[in-house]
């Protein structure tokens, strides 16, 4: 009977392991995913600018606004939820959304999610699906609209 009684506890508590580990995602955890790479021979097609003078310019404070205002807008690993599912798969994807930002003063930061439907290939009227963010310095949102 001991013999028995051991092997139920070490299934137990592998269990309870196994469990705790994978539903991390259910406690509000998120596991990393890093971006797929392309392959040597795609990477060596590629052709890097000489310049970046004609590019977009984020400043370190205005990128750690939109990252603070993403992760609210659509926390990793979230999902839109509705009764069209073509229409929340679309916006439940980061492709969808253009996004604007604005530093009006030094400590404060817009940040504003607007959708494009079409690109998803749909002709849907979708009233107050984006947002916009008011961000601190400090990495707080102060308002959402």
């Amino acid at each position: 009977m001991r013999y028995g009684r051991a092997m139920r506890q070490a299934f137990l508590v592998t269990m309870s392991g196994a469990v705790l580990l994978s539903g991390c995602g259910f406690l509000g955890l998120y596991r990393f995913h890093a971006a797929e790479r392309a392959s040597p021979e795609e990477a060596a097609r590629v052709d890097f600018p000489n310049s970046f003078e004609q590019g977009v310019h984020l400043s370190g404070p205005r990128m750690a606004a939109v990252k603070v205002a993403m992760d609210a807008f659509m926390p990793p690993g979230s999902r839109v939820k509705g009764d069209n599912e073509q229409l929340a798969e679309c916006l439940s994807k980061w492709e969808t959304y253009d996004v604007s930002v604005l530093q009006p003063k030094e400590d404060l930061f817009f940040v504003r999610f607007f959708p494009m439907i079409e690109r998803c290939g749909l002709d849907v009227m979708v009233l107050d699906a984006g947002a916009v963010y008011a961000v601190d310095a400090k990495g707080r949102i102060v308002a959402i609209q």
